[in-house]
């Protein structure tokens, strides 16, 4: 009996996020299954962690074996595939090989391959174009537009914000055109503590292997500061936050599909009407400059987000 459901994804944090409405919206379809997430292992624990799913690590369970003629599949990787109903592609163009490989292995399966780079012409958010391409499947379609619409309202609500929480600061991203300058984050820091604002500032792998050890120093000279060593300690770095602010990048879009109050930052090099993060807290602050963004117009819609007010002034977006 096949029970399996296999979701297979290589991308980067933000891009996995928008993924999970389909895996909670084909667990919801088959409850008596097991989805499983072939993702790297950092993203598979996070998945586990919050969506309740499986995973398998897709570096070290032989996985790559698919792209390969005449695939040898370790034992668990080909028993897992050999038991699964349901396959959910989201690298991109595997190409023929991959696909064919998989057919071979498992016949019986459904194979369906979401591409991640919606038309030139589409308006909509990310998740909304991944979600269309269920269409094939009406009941899985129908299921994760519930999912959407739940987590617009709701969030994932894991953990809760707390009022009384510190404001968790990430002042990096992987992409240095789609960051506020560093600078602006001290001063937003500085302006948040004169409030009497608790906060906390997190720095991933890129920033301490990029920035400057004067520069981190900074940041410890004025807030505490937590280096989480994965995902799932990011995760709990966010427990019991009162708002987040951040670039355009995975924290973000973590912080807002579990329903913390999150301040995104965006630039020219970032279209948030598609890119914003989901969750029924999550804010988009943009300008055509990111430097032309003030750090007392930051602080203003950070207020406003730690207290769920109204976005201040036309620079607000929801």
């Amino acid at each position: 009996m096949r029970r399996n459901i296999l979701i297979f994804h290589l991308g980067a944090l933000g891009d996995f996020i928008m993924t999970w409405p389909l895996a909670l919206a084909l667990a919801r379809l088959h409850p008596q299954s097991r989805v499983f997430y072939v993702t790297h292992g950092q993203k598979g624990a996070l998945a586990e962690r919050v969506l309740r799913v499986e995973s398998m690590d897709v570096e070290t369970g032989g996985w790559q074996a698919l792209f390969a003629d005449g695939p040898d599949l370790p034992a668990p990787a080909a028993r897992a595939l050999a038991g699964a109903h349901t396959v959910l592609n989201f690298l991109g163009d595997p190409g023929e090989r991959w696909a064919a490989n998989v057919k071979t292995l498992n016949p019986e399966a459904q194979v369906l391959s979401i591409s991640t780079n919606a038309p030139t012409d589409f308006a909509g958010h990310q998740t909304q174009h991944l979600a269309d391409q269920l269409a094939p499947w009406p009941a899985a379609h129908a299921a994760a537009q519930q999912i959407l619409h739940s987590i617009a309202q709701r969030g994932l609500v894991t953990p809760p914000a707390r009022a009384g929480g510190p404001i968790i600061i990430h002042p990096g991203g992987g992409s240095p055109l789609k960051c506020w300058p560093a600078p602006s984050y001290l001063d937003l820091i500085a302006r948040l503590r004169a409030e009497g604002r608790a906060v906390r500032v997190l720095l991933g792998e890129v920033e301490l292997e990029r920035w400057p050890v004067e520069l981190i120093a900074k940041f410890r000279a004025i807030a505490e500061v937590q280096t989480p060593g994965n995902l799932v300690d990011m995760l709990a770095a966010l427990s019991g936050a009162s708002a987040f602010v951040g670039n355009d990048s995975g924290p973000g879009h973590l912080a807002g599909i579990l329903g913390v109050p999150t301040l995104s930052l965006f630039g020219p090099a970032s279209q948030p009407d598609r890119w914003k993060p989901l969750g029924p807290k999550a804010r988009v602050l943009r300008a055509d400059s990111l430097e032309s963004l003030t750090a007392s117009d930051v602080a203003c819609s950070t207020v406003a987000a730690a207290s769920h007010l109204p976005p201040p002034g036309p620079a607000g977006k929801g």
